[in-house]
């Protein structure tokens, strides 16, 4: 499903992907742990070309693109249809309803008729817990039902794998397990997801695969169970002993 071959990127003169290899099954999911700066979210942005990598190859649902070399728009088209992407700070459109903000790319990028645009956004409002919130605007939600108004707006285009950046930090501890409640039905219904994320109870409830990051290198992986209880890399020990 998802196959990241000695992946690079520098700002400036700053490396901060160094050669990230990863290999993901469809209905795995993946977390992604590590210190700020190491690199975790400029791989997500990688992945969905939001960022262009300077060399390596990303490989998702059979799309490919090379760092380094020139990404047509259809190339990167095709590939974020495959990856959706949700943000730390949601990114709803503050003048729609939650309902409108969800048929928006159904509507527009995938030209589906508004009938079943509309069918497709409240069914996915109700998956996550907001039927009756349809017609209300963000700024009407809590942070953790916006949070949910983006995943069902990501899942609105059917995408292989969805790419979470941090889905709970900008949330409240009360806030945070409506949207781990989300997430661990997606995972059960199998679901690929890629998650970035500081949120260790999160990593430890959803992950079938944890991969800690270190300077733009993966140091260590492994199932929750064996890296949270007996991490081998010396780096992995001091970080997860820092954040409990």
């Amino acid at each position: 499903m998802i196959v990241v071959e000695r992946l690079t990127k520098t700002f400036g003169s700053r490396p901060v992907l160094r050669g990230v290899d990863l290999q993901q099954a469809r209905g795995e999911t993946v977390v992604f742990i590590g210190p700020s700066g190491c690199g975790k979210s400029t791989l997500l942005r990688c992945l969905n070309q939001l960022e262009t990598p300077d060399g390596g190859r990303i490989t998702i649902g059979g799309v490919t693109v090379e760092g380094g070399q020139t990404v047509t728009r259809e190339q990167q088209r095709q590939l974020r249809l495959r990856a959706g992407m949700v943000f730390q700070q949601f990114h709803l459109f503050l003048h729609q309803t939650a309902l409108e903000n969800i048929m928006e790319g159904p509507l527009h990028v995938l030209r589906k008729p508004r009938v079943e645009a509309e069918s497709l956004a409240r069914e996915l409002l109700a998956k996550v817990g907001l039927a009756e919130h349809a017609n209300h605007l963000p700024g009407q939600l809590s942070g953790g039902q916006q949070q949910r108004v983006a995943i069902a707006r990501a899942l609105a285009m059917k995408p292989e794998v969805l790419l979470l950046d941090e889905p709970t930090s900008a949330l409240d501890p009360e806030l945070r397990d409506e949207v781990r409640g989300v997430l661990n039905q997606l995972a059960d219904e199998g679901m690929t997801m890629l998650l970035v994320t500081h949120d260790m109870q999160l990593a430890r409830q959803i992950a079938d695969r944890v991969v800690f990051l270190d300077g733009g290198l993966v140091a260590e992986q492994g199932p929750p169970g064996d890296l949270f209880r007996a991490p081998k890399h010396p780096r992995t020990q001091e970080f997860l002993e820092k954040v409990g």
